[in-house]
């Protein structure tokens, strides 16, 4: 497999040239050409979102739970760093480590986030504009 020597080059110009010497390895490889077009969709949609419950489930959907793009991400990137320990390159494995850990604190900051969120709802006053929910009426079954 020839490689490419990247010496004395600028951060474009290293892109630039990353990006054309695997453009063939990803056309063969089964990836969204948009892999953030759903964190996307999340981030438009969150102007339609009018309760604290939809702004948590839009967040939630987007970056929360293992199977998230914040996670997604964070795995991508703790794989970087194993192909990095493995191509001989540990201190770089180790910076991809530590972002990877970097992540793991966002996404539990976010849940915490979301939480909080959520019982801040719970402690605001219901509008008033809306009618009051009526209460059961009791049916005369005694003490549950």
């Amino acid at each position: 497999m020839p490689t490419t020597t990247y010496d004395g080059l600028g951060s474009s110009e290293l892109r630039r040239r990353a990006g054309q010497d695997s453009a063939a390895f990803l056309r063969g490889l089964p990836v969204p050409r948009d892999p953030a077009a759903a964190l996307r969709a999340c981030t438009e949609a969150m102007v339609q979102a009018t309760t604290p419950a939809e702004v948590h489930a839009l967040t939630e959907l987007a970056a929360g739970g293992e199977d998230a793009g914040l996670i997604a991400l964070r795995d991508l990137l703790r794989a970087a760093g194993s192909r990095c320990r493995e191509q001989g390159h540990a201190q770089l494995a180790v910076r991809y480590d530590r972002t990877s850990d970097l992540l793991d604190i966002a996404d539990r900051t976010l849940f915490q986030l979301g939480i909080d969120l959520l019982t801040a709802a719970q402690d605001t006053p219901p509008d008033q504009s809306r009618p009051a929910p009526t209460p059961a009426s009791d049916t005369g079954g005694g003490s549950r």
